[in-house]
């Protein structure tokens, strides 16, 4: 196809050199006569509205433009000035490739052979940047891609091209970009047209949160992961469905990320803030983060970027406690950054011996040992004397005396009751009155010298107080207990776990030099896997597979014939079986191509892989034994004070139960002899004698009201006899024995009166053995047949 013939607006006529490069709309050229432009010319003359775009750009180029993108600087018009818009002329960029180079490991390798992930940040911040000073105009690049944007590998800045795609805001017009990449594309924009849509910042803010995702994460998209869920899950519908494979909230979407990525936690946590908030579910409504707010972030985790101690090409952010990049190379076997040029140190370079950890390992020990202090043990306790002191001992002897007294006059007092009752009232009278005088006295004083008695009340006192006392003493000595057996098995705990890290550490050094055998021994296969990594699907045509699924297959870490073959490429969407097959014939097409050198030996960038692999175990190992030692610094200490204060609250305790024995007055079986009382003081002792009264009342009254009770027989003298009266006579007689009165002359009447032996009654009448007897105050009364003796 021949060139079209081009006019400046100027008039001038534009002569075009040799074909820089082809896309899809247009082809870029060489001007001859200026060296620091070039023209962009379209295959077919644009719409009319693309061309007022362009004369408004070229006419109000903003302050600086140069620096940060390819601006159109003249509008070219075919066949004569002022005819159709063809194309426009631009600044030259040199010296920069595109961005998707940088982020996927494999080109990066070959295309910026010196740049660490620090160097990835730093290309984020400038991306931010110049995101930045675009939105202060009023401008949006829109059309968001991984092709548009240019970096150097020098110092990292950042130029955009493609300009003519860009959203243009005119003083009254906006002029829309029209273009758009799925990936790129917000969640509210995915499967729609754009013709006729004016974006807004909060759309580019999801477009730029992708683009800095990719490069702080070595070319992984944040919404392609792994669907837990049913059916095909491409990117475009994670993006639709704001499935964030990286979120905190992933397990709940079914997502998780891929097998070998980078931990958002690795970024500072406003840096994750910004990121689950440009992709958040609400992000279309409140708005994503702007390309200032990423600039701020980003210069902080530039600021806070520190080298491994391992490895140099190793950078991570100052608040992670280990590399990460070390901690993937040890885990996975995957080395994302490495120093070029550097040749590497032979087998015996890496040595790993115990010596080197003795000092940290015979620290551990020792900490785990904390010199715990030991409880005081408690003095013999002295011997309490065997006896009361005097006062004390005065008092109980009054008690026991007043309480022996209770006793006789309780016994007279019973005794005198039933002979009262049942025999004699005299003579029980003469027991009852003064054993019941002595029973009342003496009850008296032993209420008083109980009552004021100190004894009972003191011991008492120190017992409540020994058994507060024992009682701590036991839960200070439970609790002493209960501290070293958890002392004990969290020491063991730790144990375990720093002898593992030990003898990790200490095979390190056999499988070194075993791997370094096997590398010996399977030289070919090295040679086959370095041949094939060094085949780059970003550089072959393959059939059927076109820029966008290459760029698709980096996203999973597929970069590579070598990783095609090791790899299972059907998991990355848009790879069916066809496509499968033909990228999987075109990895073994490359293979084909290996020869084998018997004469060469490991690679040197081999040798220096791996002795840097074990190197980094090495680092992690050693990193994670002292992440163990270090909180048992703190450990020990507090484990060395908690036991002493806990010594000295059990010490505390066996004090107060030696005060609280030595409170007592005397020993405890001198204490214990005088609290005990007489087996007389016993309640059923006492309710055993208001029984016998008891009884002996009812004994008395039962006699009495039957009169059934045999007096007693007592022999009168020949002149008492002669003395009675014969019967019927009124005349006084003498009673022989002790009778009872009745009313009437039968032994169911009542009784009126007692009468003793030896009354001289007055006999006024006499019935069938009863006689009628005058009384004590005149009143009558019969005696039975008993009371008298035989005619």
């Amino acid at each position: 196809m021949s060139q079209p013939v081009l006019f400046t607006s100027r008039g001038e006529r534009l002569a075009l050199g040799p074909e820089m490069g082809r896309g899809g709309e247009g082809a870029v050229y060489v001007l001859p006569k200026d060296p620091q432009r070039v023209a962009k010319v379209y295959l077919t003359a644009p719409p009319a509205e693309q061309g007022r775009k362009l004369e408004w750009m070229a006419a109000h180029a903003p302050k600086g433009v140069e620096k940060l993108a390819a601006w159109p600087h003249e509008v070219l018009h075919e066949g004569r000035a002022g005819g159709p818009v063809r194309g426009f002329t631009m600044p030259r960029v040199n010296g920069l490739k595109p961005i998707h180079l940088l982020y996927s490991t494999a080109s990066r390798r070959k295309e910026f052979p010196t740049a660490d992930w620090a160097f990835l940040v730093q290309t984020a911040l400038n991306c931010a940047s110049v995101f930045e000073e675009l939105h202060a105009v009023g401008h949006l690049v829109g059309d968001v891609n991984e092709s548009n944007l240019l970096v150097s590998p020098r110092d990292a800045t950042v130029r955009l091209i493609d300009c003519d795609s860009f959203q243009i805001r005119a003083e009254n017009w906006v002029f829309h970009c029209e273009v758009g990449v799925p990936l790129f594309t917000p969640p509210e924009l995915q499967g729609q047209s754009f013709r006729g849509v004016e974006r807004t910042p909060s759309q580019e803010g999801f477009s730029l949160a992708v683009l800095l995702f990719h490069l702080l994460f070595l070319g992984r998209h944040p919404f392609t992961g792994v669907f837990t869920g049913q059916g095909e899950m491409t990117p475009e519908r994670a993006i639709g469905e704001f499935r964030f494979a990286y979120g905190r909230n992933a397990r709940a979407l079914q997502m998780t990320p891929p097998a070998i990525h980078l931990p958002l936690a690795t970024l500072t946590p406003e840096l994750i803030g910004l990121f689950e908030r440009a992709f958040a579910p609400d992000s279309p409504r409140v708005g994503r983060p702007g390309a200032t707010e990423w600039y701020r972030a980003l210069q902080a985790l530039a600021r806070s970027l520190r080298s491994c101690a391992q490895e140099p090409t190793h950078k991570y952010p100052q608040h992670l406690p280990a590399c990460p990049w070390c901690q993937m190379m040890a885990t996975r076997g995957v080395a994302f950054f490495s120093a070029p040029g550097n040749t590497a140190p032979g087998p015996r370079d890496f040595t790993c011996s115990f010596q080197e950890i003795e000092s940290l390992w015979a620290e551990s020990q020792r900490l785990l040992a904390p010199n715990l202090a030991t409880p005081v043990q408690a003095l013999p306790m002295p011997a309490l004397p065997d006896r009361l002191p005097v006062e004390l001992q005065s008092e109980v002897d009054r008690v026991r005396q007043s309480s022996v007294a209770m006793l006789v006059g309780g016994v007279l007092a019973t005794v005198g009751w039933w002979v009262m009752m049942l025999a004699s009232p005299k003579v029980g009278g003469l027991l009852l009155v003064p054993g019941g005088t002595l029973l009342g006295s003496a009850s008296v004083m032993w209420w008083l010298s109980r009552k004021y008695q100190r004894l009972p009340a003191q011991v008492a006192e120190q017992q409540e107080l020994l058994h507060q006392a024992e009682l701590g003493q036991a839960a200070a000595q439970g609790e002493f207990e209960r501290f070293k057996e958890d002392l004990n098995r969290l020491a063991e705990r730790a144990r375990q776990l720093l002898h593992g890290l030990r003898a990790e550490y200490s095979r390190l050094q056999p499988e070194f030099e075993a791997e370094q055998r096997r590398q010996l021994q399977h030289r070919e296969t090295l040679q086959r896997e370095q041949f094939l990594r060094s085949a780059l699907i970003e550089d072959h045509e393959i059939d059927g597979i076109k820029q966008a699924l290459k760029s698709n297959l980096v996203r999973w870490g597929i970069e590579s014939a070598y990783d095609v073959l090791k790899e299972d490429v059907k998991q990355v969407p848009g790879f069916g079986e066809v496509r499968t097959t033909r990228l999987v014939a075109w990895a073994k097409e490359v293979e084909k191509g290996f020869r084998f050198d018997p004469s060469l030996a490991v690679s040197e960038a081999e040798r220096r892989a791996l002795v840097s692999h074990f190197l980094q175990r090495k680092a992690s190992l050693r990193s994670r034994l002292e992440a163990e030692v270090a909180p048992l610094r703190k450990w020990s200490q507090e484990m060395t004070k908690s036991s002493g204060e806990l010594a000295t609250k059990l010490e505390g305790a066996q004090q107060a139960v030696v005060r609280a024995t030595l409170g007592m007055p005397a020993a405890r079986p001198a204490v214990e002899a005088a609290l005990k009382p007489p087996v007389w003081e016993d309640r059923r002792v006492l309710l055993g004698m208001i029984m016998a009264v008891v009884l002996g009342g009812l004994a008395g009254l039962v006699s009495r009201a039957t009169g059934t009770a045999e007096p007693v027989k007592v022999a009168l003298p020949p002149a008492a006899l002669e003395q009675v009266a014969p019967e019927g006579s009124a005349e006084a007689a003498v009673l022989p024995l002790d009778c009872l009165a009745r009313e009437q002359a039968t032994t169911g009447a009542p009784v009126l009166e007692r009468l003793a032996a030896g009354s001289r009654l007055e006999v006024v009448a006499e019935e069938g053995g009863w006689r009628k007897v005058v009384l004590t105050g005149g009143r009558e009364g019969w005696t039975g047949p008993n009371c008298w003796p035989p005619p």
